[in-house]
């Protein structure tokens, strides 16, 4: 569940608004952690090296907070769902080519276990 979110959400370019062509793996991932209350999760917001380094920050951050509020907008529990930037810090891929920056822009989901 958790890897088709990391391939399949979309935002506007340079923006931070959700395409609506995410809301249903949004949703989904919403339910799993509604029918999960011990499950904490933090979505993490990332960039390619495109742009200054402060505002691939912010954009990865304001990304990570847009759909952490989509998520508890649609009924997922304030306590447990956070976001966090990490701007261009964390690539997957080189940032040399299309392929690779487009692998850089992403949305991860981490989960953690409560007691």
């Amino acid at each position: 569940m958790f890897q088709k979110a990391l391939q399949g959400i979309q935002f506007e370019t340079g923006k931070a608004v959700i395409k609506p062509v995410s809301f249903p793996i949004l949703k989904s991932i919403a339910n799993v952690v509604i029918d999960n209350p011990t499950y904490k999760l933090t979505v993490e917001g990332h960039t390619d090296d495109v742009g200054d380094d402060a505002m691939n920050m912010t954009l990865s951050q304001d990304r990570a907070d847009a759909v952490a509020k989509y998520l508890i907008t649609v009924g997922a529990d304030p306590m447990r769902v956070t976001g966090a930037g990490f701007g261009e810090t964390r690539p997957v891929d080189t940032n040399a080519s299309k392929a690779g920056k487009a692998r850089n822009r992403r949305v991860e989901m981490k989960v953690e276990f409560l007691k």
